[in-house]
């Protein structure tokens, strides 16, 4: 009960916010999706967390074209070179919401220069660069549609994003001007950049689990932060889209125990509302015992144990909660986690357990969580 009562107080709170993770793609670029930290214990400034070519590989077109969004509920990746648009399961997760591959849109909307998807329906809202559409993917209907101050000119529309919680179509201009829409197309007004734009804006993203949901605008490899101008490398090789992904950053675990690496992950990413979310153990000690923490905070300083694993939880604070939990024969363990908090919560999860050679306790990497809107 005691155990209870501590992860009722664990999901009912919040804590400081950190970011989401930023996710690019580039059809002209080797490695086409990169995720960069945006924020996270593992890059403060930013910086790229990793690597992952896309499952579909599509022919390099230039600017203004491409886009990419990513469904958090249905854990779908959707990116366009412009004359594609390509559906494949979010790389982190390895699941998603099928058909993957192509994906047709009406034949009467031009090449595509920005993307966004609403997550609760599934819907994706798509640019031409002067006209703006609610599309969806799995009906082929159109939804909504409207256009835009610019049709006929030489400026376009780049990027866009659906802020979920206002129910706004934030459209991007190509010289950094986001514009806010309502679905039917009703102007709400104008947000201008805080920065000097390096150069033509690409894509944008908002980060809806942080306070004040701030965007990112891209600019061929770089993405930055609009109110604050912090810069955060995405591509080297032209962005044509950006997204935002609650997938959590992780710190370094140190020492690993040879038979044990002690991987530790998430099923899917965290959302409020997946009530399927599970903490996982990969490579824990067969047919043992392995004991998951969960605490608000981490030490900036690990605690090096003799071992020489890295232990970032503080083993005397007052709300962490330790989990005791059985692994499977090959060292797998799990613990279901039905994410109910509200957007902008965080906590921190490390796993530990005793080395079966040598008997030293080892931990896994930190995972740093957060929750954000669908």
């Amino acid at each position: 009960m005691k155990t209870l009562s501590k992860l009722l107080v664990l999901v009912a709170l919040l804590a400081p916010v950190h970011a989401q993770c930023l996710v690019g793609y580039a059809s002209t670029s080797p490695v086409s999706y990169v995720r960069a930290g945006a924020q996270s214990p593992v890059a403060p400034a930013g910086g790229i967390f990793n690597a992952l070519p896309t499952m579909f590989p599509l022919p390099g077109t230039g600017f203004p074209m491409g886009g990419a969004a990513v469904d958090q509920v249905r854990r779908n990746f959707y990116y366009t070179n412009g004359t594609q648009l390509m559906c494949m399961p979010l790389p982190e997760t390895g699941t998603g919401v099928g058909p993957f591959g192509p994906v047709p849109w009406p034949a009467f909307f031009g090449p595509l220069t920005g993307l966004a998807c609403n997550s609760v329906t599934g819907t994706l809202w798509m640019t031409d660069g002067w006209s703006i559409m609610e599309f969806d993917p799995f009906s082929g209907s159109t939804l909504n549609l409207f256009t835009g101050p610019f049709a006929g000119s030489i400026i376009r529309f780049t990027g866009l994003e659906y802020d979920q919680g206002a129910g706004e179509v934030l459209a991007l201009v190509q010289d950094s001007r986001v514009i806010r829409f309502t679905p039917a197309g009703v102007q709400l007004g104008i947000l201008f950049p805080t920065f000097v734009p390096p150069g033509l804006a690409t894509g944008l993203a908002q980060d809806s689990s942080a306070n004040g949901k701030p965007l990112y605008i891209s600019y061929t490899n770089i993405a930055i932060r609009m109110n604050t101008g912090g810069v955060f490398p995405i591509l080297n090789g032209g962005t044509q889209g950006l997204a935002c992904v609650a997938l959590p950053a992780t710190l370094s675990q140190g020492a690993v125990c040879t038979p044990m690496p002690m991987d530790a992950w998430v099923n899917s990413p965290e959302y409020s509302g997946n009530m399927g979310w599970q903490l996982e153990l990969s490579g824990g000690p067969p047919s043992a015992v392995a004991v998951l923490g969960i605490d608000f905070s981490y030490l900036p300083i690990p605690i090096v144990l003799p071992s020489g694993s890295n232990l970032w939880l503080n083993p005397w604070s007052v709300t962490l909660l330790p989990f005791p939990l059985p692994t499977s024969p090959t060292g797998d363990a799990s613990l279901a986690i039905p994410l109910f908090p509200p957007p902008g919560f965080l906590a921190y999860a490390q796993w530990i357990a005793v080395c079966p050679l040598g008997g030293l306790v080892y931990c896994s990497d930190l995972l740093q969580i957060r929750i954000s809107e669908p």
